[in-house]
């Protein structure tokens, strides 16, 4: 009796600490950036946060297509809200439950934009390939 609930508590602890590690983040917490280019064109640039895997903000750094800034010029200013509402549905989301969802080939401006959201994925996924550009800061004790 006493070997079987040494076995038995022995198998619980290891149980335990299975489970502890991999509840454990995939990527390191810190500030990532991220690009997309294509015919030598940075046409998204995005910084992003983590922290236990989940994107607490993002923004573009950069926003481009055929020589045009969609975050600067004006014209292309007020097209951009598909691609601002595109980082609002993923911040405060995990990583890893945001990248299968953005495989869709849809535009996300239908009146002709052609910077997809394809596009965001690849940079997000360029930047946590690279690691974080940044770590957080180590809070004084």
């Amino acid at each position: 009796m006493k070997k079987f609930l040494l076995t038995l508590m022995l198998l619980g602890a290891v149980s335990a600490v299975a489970a502890t590690k991999s509840a454990k983040a995939q990527y390191p917490d810190g500030t990532y950036r991220g690009v997309y280019i294509s015919s030598q064109e940075t046409q998204v640039e995005l910084q992003f946060d983590l922290k236990n895997d989940v994107i607490t903000k993002i923004n573009y750094r950069t926003l481009q297509y055929k020589g045009h800034d969609w975050l600067n010029e004006d014209e292309y200013k007020a097209k951009n809200g598909g691609y601002m509402k595109l980082l609002e549905r993923i911040t405060n989301k995990k990583v890893q439950d945001v990248m299968p969802t953005m495989y869709n080939s849809e535009e996300i401006e239908k009146g002709g934009a052609t910077v997809r959201e394809m596009k965001v994925r690849s940079a997000l996924q360029y930047g946590l390939n690279l690691g974080p550009f940044k770590l957080p800061k180590k809070e004084a004790k």
